[in-house]
């Protein structure tokens, strides 16, 4: 009997310890605030979906919800008078608590009405003056969106209207079939230089961003039709914002992968008052290389180290915020020559060059955000930005005797000022308003010389030249306006005049916006905007050198300096219904109309700017070149909830553009379609640990390139495009499936994500350039893309 009544005790103890096991909590906190006037907001009810568990903001708008199941889950924020707020479903893990930052929008409708329509888009924009071709993202979807790698530029390959540049190893990204450069980074209210490892000259692209997942907030992309306070962008942008550190506690996260050691910390500077968020990344690509293990190329090394931080200081009465950020990135590819030196192969010029590219960029900066008063709230950021591309490469002989043939150098400096102004006339009415300024100093210099074989490396130096150079300083202004109506309890308008100057060439930009959106009591969604948008050109196109010989004698020129900012006409028609079961149905009609395109005046050529995925043009051009874009984006996505989510995207378009002299060619980047297929399932365990399968698959059209006049190639013994057809070849179509799976646990002083993305998991090679044949005199797309390439991560809380 007393066998009996131990085992029976033994059972009731081993099933209570699986019950602990199953009910770990943590605690979720947060603010809510005023959309508009930024007002902390007092009384708003929180409640945890699904759950009796609830609590009430207090006077500075904070809340604290403590106990709460571990896993995914999601608040909802409630109050009379504004709109019912869900958030999207969140990780809770054993040793992290969730600290959000809610906003809340002023309700003009029908409270019963309006609940299913505010509630469940879980992808509105942060920006609610966005009412087309726009989205928010958080780090949760950096991470779970397969061979994403935390990078917000290979995550948003899985929306609609956005496609992969040719090269793999790049996160360039093409939207709508405009160039990668028209895509403007914004960090904090700041627009910031190009954030990511490894970029190159006039790119908005490179190998790996700079960007921390662990700091990153709830951001915004765009992919066309932005409001008036983003200016100097003809495609897209990306509005980053920080998130802020714990203020009550502090909290450790550690990660090594294929990509880098990652370390963090946050906590309280004062409890409830203040706090610190710093990340630290290493390169592991960069001491593999170190060990002779080189997983980006042959004989290439890549090395990078990054710092991100954010301080946040609040005021007692919560009504005023003072942030110091920081964003830092050093990072240098090698291209090392074969050795030893008798090894290299006559007529493989990669066998005999050594090739060092660094590109550092860094931004340092303070923001205040202060309610003024009940109506009126204003931001002010100041900062510091700097970025700097070298390019140095030299052909070695056999004795290693050095010939520089490529010296590029492209520094900028600038101190950078915005301020953002809001004020609500009524509950219907509101002005939002700005300006962006900044003084630039610069400093461009390129220098290239023929390559020299392994015979004449001593002897030739003629040829050198210098095609850009430049120093000097300038200035920018950016002023914008925009008055936000609700004509009627259903339908909202935004109009809006933004303005951009470049002190360089007293080039000036005037740019109407316009925007309505319908939101109808049935969830459907109706929105129609245009707007007119610039960019400035890279700043070394300014400083392409042009030397005459007249009379004998040498004369400098800089025929670019007086270049015209290019600009894009966007006309957007977007249709959006939500569900109550978190289905979203979206499609969305463009027209884009380019102008003012820098292309060459001579007639029979064929050069357009915006055909190339970086640099700048190197010879005399005037900006009358046109382009049209238009095309249709159509999207379902099943938001995350019970346990998986969806996304299925579409995009048919054409991308044509005009020369000087009037002809009409296929744009580079005119591929005609693409589609995503992007998908997620979780599986749970008793214990509270998680396992996830991702999948990724994409099918676009393949690239644009020029095909082979056969006679002229056959008689110069090279290849020689055929005039007048460029563009008018396609390669087959582009495939790929990136796949993911990840293991979460959570132990009670620790919690753990082993994780592996994988890119290209079938192992497809993709065509992504042509070669020459000179013994066929063909010119054959080259299969050169990348093959199945796993990144394997695991991290810890702590």
């Amino acid at each position: 009997m007393r066998n009996h009544y131990l085992l029976a005790c033994l059972l009731i103890l081993s099933h209570c310890f699986g019950i602990v096991a199953q009910t770990k909590t943590q605690t979720v906190r947060g603010r809510v605030i005023d959309r508009v006037n930024r007002q902390p907001m007092v009384g708003v009810s929180v409640m945890v979906v699904g759950t009796t568990q609830g609590a009430q903001t207090n006077t500075l708008g904070e809340f604290v919800l403590p106990n709460v199941r571990i896993g995914r889950t999601s608040v909802k924020c409630s109050m009379v008078g504004y709109e019912d707020f869900t958030t999207e479903e969140f990780i809770l893990n054993s040793v992290r608590e969730v600290v959000l930052n809610i906003e809340l929008k002023e309700n003009l409708y029908n409270l019963q009405e309006v609940k299913v329509v505010s509630a469940q888009n879980l992808s509105r924009p942060v920006n609610d003056l966005a009412y087309v071709s726009a989205r928010s993202f958080t780090v949760e979807e950096t991470e779970r969106i397969p061979a994403s790698v935390n990078d917000p530029g290979r995550m948003a390959l899985a929306y609609p209207g956005v496609k992969a540049g040719r090269d793999e190893n790049e996160n360039k990204i093409i939207v709508r079939g405009n160039s990668p450069f028209g895509i403007l980074w914004r960090l904090e209210g700041i627009d910031i230089p190009n954030p990511n490892h490894f970029a190159q000259p006039g790119s908005g692209g490179g190998g790996i961003s700079v960007f921390s997942a662990q700091l990153l907030g709830r951001s915004d992309f765009f992919t066309g039709g932005m409001p008036a306070e983003y200016g100097n962008a003809l495609s897209g942008a990306f509005d980053i914002r920080f998130r802020e550190g714990n203020l009550q506690k502090r909290e450790y996260r550690a990660k090594i992968g294929v990509l880098g050691l990652d370390f963090s910390i946050e906590g309280a500077i004062k409890k409830g008052r203040s706090s610190y968020l710093i990340n630290y990344r290493y390169s592991t690509l960069g001491l593999l290389s170190q060990m002779g293990f080189y997983l980006v190329g042959e004989r290439v090394t890549n090395l990078f180290q990054d710092l991100s931080f954010n301080l946040a200081f609040h005021s007692k009465d919560g009504k005023r915020t003072t942030t110091v950020f920081g964003l830092g990135g050093l990072s240098e590819e090698h291209y090392m020559p074969v050795e030893p030196a008798d090894k290299r192969i006559v007529g493989k010029a990669d066998n005999w060059e050594d090739r060092v590219r660094p590109a550092n960029m860094g931004a340092l900066g303070v923001t205040h955000t202060a309610n003024l008063s009940e109506k009126s709230s204003i931001k002010y950021v100041v900062a510091v930005i700097g970025s700097g591309i070298k390019r140095n490469s030299d052909t070695l002989n056999l004795q290693d005797v050095r010939f520089r043939y490529d010296t590029q150098q492209y520094d900028e400096f600038r101190l950078a000022a915005t301020a953002a102004y809001n004020y609500k006339f009524d509950a219907k009415t509101r002005l939002k308003a700005g300006l962006i300024a900044n003084y630039i100093q610069f400093s461009f210099f390129k220098e290239t010389a023929p390559r020299a074989s392994v015979t004449d490396i001593n002897v030739i130096n003629a040829g050198r030249q210098q095609s850009v150079n430049g120093k000097g300083t300038t200035q920018t202004v950016q002023a914008y306006a925009q008055i936000v109506r609700n004509l009627t309890d259903r339908l909202v308008m935004n109009a809006g005049l933004h303005s951009m100057y470049l002190a360089l060439n007293n080039t000036t930009s005037l740019e109407p916006r316009l925007s309505f959106q319908y939101r109808s009591p049935k969830a459907h969604t109706v929105s129609l905007a245009y707007g007119l948008h610039s960019q400035l050109l890279p700043m070394s196109t300014y400083f392409y050198l042009k030397k005459d010989t007249i009379a004998g004698k040498i004369v400098e020129s800089y025929p670019n300096q007086n270049a015209a900012f290019p600009r894009s006409h966007h006309l957007i028609l977007s249709y959006n219904y939500i569900t109550p079961s978190l289905w979203k149905f979206s499609t969305e009609v463009y027209l884009q109309l380019l102008r003012k395109v820098l292309v060459e005046p001579n007639a029979g050529s064929a050069y357009w700017m915006l055909n190339g995925a970086d640099g700048f043009p190197e010879f005399t051009t005037v900006a009358k070149g046109k382009g049209k874009n238009y095309g249709i984006d159509m999207s379902v996505e099943r938001f995350f909830s019970k346990k998986y989510y969806l996304l299925i995207t579409g995009s048919l378009f054409n991308s044509t553009y005009q020369t000087a002299d009037g002809k009409t060619y296929n744009s580079a980047f005119n591929d005609r379609f693409s589609t995503a297929l992007t998908f997620g399932r979780e599986f749970t365990f008793k214990n509270g640990s998680v396992f996830q399968l991702g999948a990724r698959s994409m099918y676009n059209g393949g690239y644009r390139y020029t095909p082979i006049d056969v006679v002229a190639s056959a008689k110069a013994k090279r290849f020689v495009p055929l005039a007048g057809a460029d563009y008018a070849a396609q390669a087959p179509a582009y495939f790929r499936v990136d796949g993911r799976v990840s293991y979460r646990s959570n132990r009670k002083k620790y919690a753990t994500v082993l994780s592996l993305d994988v890119q290209n998991a079938t192992n497809y090679i993709n065509y992504t350039s042509t070669s020459y044949n000179v013994a066929t005199n063909t010119l054959e797309a080259r299969r050169a893309g990348n093959g199945f390439v796993p990144v394997l991560s695991y991290q810890i809380d702590f």
